[in-house]
This record gives structure tokens, C-alpha cells and sequence, in this order.
């Protein structure tokens, strides 16, 4: 006669045991968590997204940081195309403007993501908390009030060369890290194409999904891959 062993369909001893299993409900509830917590952010300030999602991802959940990243840009895209539809349909995206700025942000962050794909998660780490310093700065130092309520006068021709510098540091920003950067998208549209806030910030959300689209794409040229579990879980 046949034992319940053998004539189950599937092998026991491959079957996870309750240590791992644990280990799996205890990982599923820490994403769910900072899901929430990264929701709560965007919901509440509309930003800051991958700057919180990735430290929770990288020491709270302890994914490798190319998981990390590929995770982040994923729902930066997504939730900045979102955005930028919504701000579309009430006329605060210049997709003009958008487009020629994020061209040279579209090859620049899968250059990024294919030079920096070996480097060291540390080394990376450790430029990232030197970012998250430069975005706290920015949020306590006093705003300029051409960035408070962007360009009210006449629109000039925006300089190549400043279009150029200004989509290269929002893709290598994408590349590398694998944030929007729309804490400097924003006063650079201002600054280059001469916006109101309002539209910039509009207009910033249509870049941050492009570039972060492509950097995406460098990812999985590299042959990232994506837990599509994890990333339920997360979102």
C-alpha cells in the first residue's frame, strides 16, 4: 500500500517548513507597512515617494538594492504619469516643455543604470543618505519666491545648453538612484523654461514619469527582474 507521502502530488520535503513560512507572513506585513507609510506620504505632500521607499525597502525589508530600485522607479512612473494626466486635464502640464527636457533625461538614466549596475550597494547607500541630506535642506531653508510662484512675466527662449545640463542631473538622478527627483525637476523648469509654479509642478510630474520609464528600461536591459509578489505587497 501507497503511504500519504507518496501518494501526495508534491514533495514534502520541498514544502516550506514553518521557520520560512513565518519568515514570508513576517516580510509580506513589514511591505504592506511601509506601503502605507509611503502612501500616506504622497497622499499628504504629493511627494517624496522614493526618497522614503527606498531606506524602508533597503534596511526595513532588507531587499537587494537593485530590487529596491527597480521597485521604486516602478511606482514613481506610475504614480507620476497618473499625476500628470490629472494636471493635464486642468492645463498645468506644458508638454512641450516636458518632452524637451526629459529627452536628454530619457538616454542619460539607462547610460547611469548600465555604467553603475556592479557598484557597490554600500558605496550607493552612502550617496543616497547624502542625498536624502541635500533634500532635507531644501525643504527647511527658505524658498525663493521665484520658485514659491515661478515666472509671472515675459517667456524667453529657453537656452539649449541649460535644457541639456538640467535633463542629463534629472537622469542620472533616476539612474542612479532610482528616484524621480522632482525636488529638482521642479525649480529647474521654472528657472529653464520660465513656468508658473503651478505648471511646473504639473509639467514636473510628466518628466519624472518619462525619465523614470526609461531608467526602467535599463533595468531590465541589465536583467533585472521583478518579484511581482513584493511589489503587491509594497503597493
Amino acid at each position: 500500500m501507497r503511504t500519504l507521502r507518496q501518494a501526495l502530488p508534491v514533495d514534502l520535503r520541498k514544502w516550506p517548513g514553518k521557520a520560512a513560512v513565518k519568515k514570508n507572513m513576517t516580510l509580506d506585513l513589514a511591505l504592506i507597512s511601509f506601503g502605507t507609510i509611503v502612501g500616506l506620504s504622497l497622499g499628504l505632500t504629493g511627494s517624496g515617494g522614493a526618497i522614503l521607499a527606498i531606506p524602508l525597502l533597503s534596511y526595513g525589508a532588507g531587499l537587494p538594492m537593485q530590487q529596491v530600485m527597480v521597485i521604486s522607479l516602478l511606482m514613481v512612473a506610475i504614480i507620476a504619469a497618473f499625476g500628470a494626466f490629472r494636471q493635464s486635464l486642468v492645463g498645468q502640464v506644458d508638454w512641450q516643455a516636458a518632452f524637451v527636457f526629459s529627452l536628454i533625461g530619457m538616454i542619460i538614466s539607462p547610460a547611469v543604470v548600465a555604467l553603475t549596475h556592479d557598484l557597490n550597494e554600500t558605496l550607493r547607500l552612502v550617496a543616497f543618505a547624502g542625498l536624502m541630506m541635500i533634500v532635507a535642506w531644501r525643504m527647511v531653508k527658505p524658498v525663493a519666491r521665484n520658485e514659491r510662484v515661478g515666472h509671472t512675466g515675459t517667456k524667453s527662449r529657453p537656452h539649449p545648453v541649460k535644457i541639456a545640463v538640467g535633463g542629463a542631473l534629472a537622469g542620472a538622478l533616476a539612474g542612479f538612484f532610482g528616484v524621480g527627483g522632482g525636488f529638482v525637476i521642479v525649480p529647474l523648469l521654472i528657472l529653464i523654461f520660465a513656468l508658473p509654479y503651478k505648471q511646473a509642478v504639473g509639467t514636473s510630474l510628466a518628466s519624472i514619469a518619462m525619465i523614470s520609464s526609461s531608467a526602467l528600461f535599463g533595468h531590465f536591459m541589465k536583467g533585472a527582474n521583478l518579484d511581482t509578489s513584493l511589489l503587491i505587497n509594497f503597493i
